[in-house]
């Protein structure tokens, strides 16, 4: 019987067992492939048949390998040529000095075929790489390359892409052997990248914090920044011990050699590459830095061809929904430009928020703009009414300084953009709206991201579309305008035929008036004369006396009529001084407020003390408020209403009477000046027009129109500012007779 072992001398072996598992689990990624047959000393596989576990693997096969024999001579545990069992413990002892002075054997990938094998999948990832049209496509294709080239020893692939003009760092894929459903496939067999992504390869949840937001660069103090602003590769044995190694970075790799590799683009680095090797694996060899350029130097290539391509693309579509823009501004019946070409201009250029501002030209009171307008907005731009009126304001002077697109990269510190900004805010993009070289409005494209994202500028290309954009709304805006003024122009001149014609009836009706009052006034003067003979015949206490009494007393009335008709139809040129409009319209309610009361009409009257005194004819301007009151009360019925009411607009007095009796059939408010136009209760109408023509010779009009209970409101506009011009012409008779003063 053999000699039984002690409890202690187990535990031992066992201790041995356990390290030499951990050993070979750093060198194979797991002891369970080395079970399976992976061998953790050499490439080759093992030559013995698989095994249920390490531990069975160890004790009857590895002790008696020859690859262990070997390992023993190379350290100088055994010496050459020697037989029998190896001592397992200074073995590992030696192995593990080794590796910690970086001088151990790297597994898979020293020799020739390894070289070979690993420009083979390189070679069949080219083809892949250059037909990829999207960066993430990219960099993932990439990675599964560099991963099933050195299968054996990488762990961890990180690749990062590099903004334009950023100093910070965006992870762009991720892939670790520890997220692996399965194994890698074969290396002679194809690149499927799909298949890679269904097992999660490039999925892990370890790199979530690398997601969350950019990386930044220190450019004084980081092995990143050479490697972004400067291209150089850099290696480093153990990142735990290297202190220019960011934080977060070091904190998902393991602590093992790692190379890394910028990406160059034909101008500049558009990415990074970070390779770790598993552990247990001494460091790069110049071979394997060799392909790894290479194979980073056509995704450099792919790269630059995938943003080309975007870049068409991204022109293709802002060009197309310029096109239908333009192709929308040409339809007569055509939608708000500003708001169609804002929406536009966000959607191709990938902004999801915008303002427009649209602004009046300095010194203009007139145009197609209103000088304090709103601005319109696209999305949702999370910025008050009131900060957004201070941004326009301000966008306005650094554009009529300096009329070209302003593009600015990150708004958080940009001066040009005053006011509370929202937090979402990142890069924004300014185009002027130009018309004959006058800016008149502008439109701003902002791109928005979460608290602390890295922002993303506008590109010149983007700029370019934008300008085109500004350009198609200025000469639509351009065409309204003057289309408006056309427009305007024709409504004019048709006013003015409309009035040549009413002038022409005028002219007419004057002519016959005057005409038929001379007739009048000869068998009325007969009348009063023979009236006033057969009065002083007469006797005192005559019953008869009374009726010539009133004959005389009406035939005075008519002739006064007469006179005063024929003054007013002759159409005099008016005397000026200077008149209050209240006092005018006080004493004609005057003299109605007998009629007022015999027929129980209710008078509203709403006379505002603001109303300026204005030269006037006050005589002929009585005559124009009689007429007006007189037609309100021969269409009010008894006990209707009738409102007066003077107030001040904008440059011009307004004197208005309304009254709310019923619309006599026929009767058009268009047609109420136009005299012997249509039968009516008050008269032929021949007041009412000489007191339009009345009103027009002071520069003013006459509107009628009706609105709620008021069937008829007539309102006489009379213009201030005329009335001061001609407050401050100097008088001519005056003058004369100052002359005249001054030669006495």
């Amino acid at each position: 019987m053999g000699v039984k072992r002690s409890s202690g001398a187990a535990r031992v072996e066992e201790q041995i067992v356990l390290e030499w598992k951990r050993y070979a689990a750093r060198r194979a990624r797991s002891a369970d492939k080395v079970a399976a047959g992976a061998c953790f000393l050499e490439p080759r596989p093992c030559p013995f048949e698989a095994r249920p576990d390490f531990e069975t693997r160890f004790v009857q096969d590895c002790v008696h390998c020859a690859r262990l024999h070997d390992a023993a001579e190379r350290t100088g545990v055994a010496s050459p040529g020697s037989s029998g069992v190896v001592p397992t413990l200074p073995i590992l002892t030696r192995l593990l000095e080794e590796e910690g002075n970086g001088l151990a054997p790297s597994a898979g990938g020293d020799g020739e075929d390894g070289r070979w094998r690993a420009a083979a999948v390189f070679l069949r990832a080219l083809p892949l790489l250059h037909a990829s049209s999207l960066p993430d496509r990219t960099a993932r294709i990439l990675l599964a390359a560099i991963a099933r080239a050195y299968e054996d020893v990488v762990d961890t692939i990180l690749f990062f892409q590099v903004p334009h003009e950023s100093s910070s760092l965006a992870l762009l894929a991720a892939f670790r052997h520890a997220d692996l459903d399965v194994g890698l496939p074969s290396s002679g067999g194809p690149i499927d990248v799909d298949a890679l992504e269904s097992t999660g390869a490039f999925d892990g949840e370890v790199f979530d914090r690398l997601r969350e937001g950019p990386m930044a660069l220190d450019q004084d103090r980081d092995l990143l920044s050479d490697a972004v602003f400067e291209g150089r590769t850099a290696i480093v044995a153990r990142p735990s011990r290297e202190l220019r190694l960011p934080s977060l970075l070091v904190e998902h790799l393991p602590d093992a050699p790692v190379a890394i590799l910028p990406v160059f683009g034909r101008e500049r680095v558009r990415g990074l590459l970070v390779v770790s090797a598993a552990a247990g694996i001494a460091g790069w060899t110049s071979d394997q830095m060799e392909l790894l350029s290479a194979i980073t130097a056509q995704t450099g290539i792919a790269l630059e061809g995938a943003g080309l391509l975007e870049v068409a693309r991204r022109r293709g579509t802002g060009l197309r929904a310029l096109l239908g823009l333009a192709t929308a501004s040409l339809k007569t019946q055509r939608p708000d430009i500003l708001e169609a070409a804002l929406s536009t201009l966000a959607a191709s250029l990938e902004a999801p928020a915008g303002v427009a501002w649209t602004w009046q030209p300095r010194g203009s009171e007139t145009g197609p703009t209103r000088p304090d307008a709103l601005p319109v907005t696209h999305g949702d731009p999370a910025a008050e009414e009131a900060d957004l009126l201070e941004m326009g304001v301000s966008l306005r002077h650094w554009l009529e300084a300096d009329p070209r697109p302003i593009v600015i990269d990150d708004v958080r510190t940009d001066p040009r953009l005053p006011g509370t900004l929202p937090s979402g805010w990142l890069s924004a993009l300014a185009v002027p709206l130009k018309s004959e070289e006058v800016v008149r409005g502008a439109v701003l494209l902002v791109r928005t991201g979460a608290d602390g994202a890295s922002p993303r500028p506008f590109p010149p290309d983007d700029v370019a579309i934008a300008e085109l954009g500004a350009s198609i709304i200025a000469l639509v805006a351009t065409r309204d305008h003057f289309e408006g003024a056309a427009g305007r122009a024709e409504r004019r001149a048709q006013e003015v035929e409309a009035q040549l014609r009413h002038a022409d009836r005028m002219s007419v009706v004057g002519e016959r008036g005057i005409q038929v009052a001379q007739e009048i006034r000869n068998p009325i003067a007969a009348i009063t004369g023979f009236a006033r003979r057969a009065l002083r015949t007469m006797e005192e206490g005559d019953p008869n006396r009374e009726a010539l009494e009133i004959i005389l007393r009406e035939t005075d009335r008519l002739e006064r009529i007469l006179v005063e008709q024929v003054s007013l139809a002759q159409m005099t040129r008016p005397r000026l001084k200077l008149q209050s409009l209240n006092a005018l319209v006080q004493e004609v309610l005057e003299l109605q407020s007998e009629e007022l009361v015999r027929r129980r009409v209710r008078l509203l009257k709403r006379l505002s003390p603001e109303v300026p005194s204005l030269l006037l004819d006050g005589e002929k301007m009585r005559h124009v408020l009689l007429h007006i009151l007189q037609y309100a009360l021969q269409q009010v019925p008894s006990g209707g209403r009738v409102r007066v009411e003077t107030r001040t607009g904008t440059g011009h007095v307004q004197a208005e009477i309304a009254h709310d009796g019923p619309k006599s059939p026929g009767e058009s408010l268009d047609r109420l000046f136009v005299p012997f136009s249509m039968s009516r209760r008050y008269g032929a109408g021949v007041g009412l027009a000489v007191a339009y023509q009345i009103v027009r010779e002071h520069g003013g009009e006459i509107r009628a129109r009706s609105e709620g209970d008021w069937s008829s409101i007539l309102t006489i506009y009379l213009p201030v500012r005329e009335n001061q011009d001609r407050r401050g012409k100097p008088d001519r008779r005056a003058g004369r007779n100052d002359r005249r003063r001054r030669l006495a």
